[in-house]
């Protein structure tokens, strides 16, 4: 198995886009895995089951969950409520093959329906004047659509599951830091792979236990004094 696409999700019809999406990739050698706290009932995907309790919510632990059940040496990160181009896993491969040690995020806008005209949130990393693809800065990169080494993931112990219970976001943000931090990988945005989105609506509670900031420096800090941090121990999975 060459790819491996990870969606997590509670909400299942934001599930549809992606499996149009994926029906039509020229790319073949894939599988997806879907974790979610209900059965997705699609027969090309395999469910990993979201039974984890407590928490502001489960995104880290049924990560990674669904990292330990991927049986491909790339993880495409595809959110929900997400669409992408036929050709989207085909370029995600291409430049892992040209680079193993590569982090590859494409970049996508959201739309207020299908017909993907109207914009009504622009992706601010969305830019021409670097070129088509180039290498970036960690914080660049976007888990919502994106593709992931999973020996990468495997290095830094995968996702902490402590971020469930501190509040919510920065999950993949995370992720790079620590790969960023333990050194050997880089960071690339492929403007060319670009992803189409709806928007959905958040916890009413997300702005108040959001981790960006102050939060999050703080959970690193005691996380690292622990010496679970830039390397989290893997007995998480």
């Amino acid at each position: 198995m060459k790819i491996s696409i990870i969606t997590p999700t509670i909400r299942e019809r934001g599930l549809e886009l992606v499996y149009k999406a994926l029906k039509y990739q020229i790319f073949k050698d894939w599988e997806w895995l879907i974790g979610s706290p209900f059965d997705p009932k699609i027969k090309e995907a395999k469910w990993v089951k979201d039974d984890f309790k407590g928490g502001f919510w489960a995104l880290n632990r049924i990560y990674n969950r669904l990292i330990k059940e991927a049986k491909g040496e790339l993880l495409v990160s595809w959110q929900d409520y997400t669409w992408a181009k036929p050709d989207a896993l085909q370029k995600f491969w291409f430049h892992y093959q040209n680079n193993k040690k590569a982090v590859v995020s494409g970049v996508g806008n959201k739309y207020s329906d299908e017909g993907w005209v109207n914009m009504v949130w622009k992706d601010p990393r969305e830019r021409e004047d670097f070129g088509s693809f180039y290498e970036t800065t960690f914080d660049n990169c976007e888990g919502n659509f994106c593709a992931v080494p999973k020996e990468a993931v495997l290095a830094v112990g995968c996702f902490i599951p402590e971020f469930d219970f501190a509040g919510f976001g920065m999950d993949w943000y995370s992720v790079f830091e620590r790969l960023d931090e333990v050194g050997g990988w880089q960071f690339f945005l492929d403007q060319t792979n670009k992803s189409f989105s709806l928007p959905h609506p958040r916890n009413p509670n997300w702005d108040k236990y959001n981790l960006l900031g102050e939060k999050y420096e703080q959970l690193k800090e005691r996380l690292r004094k622990e010496g679970k941090w830039p390397v989290y121990p893997l007995t998480n999975l």
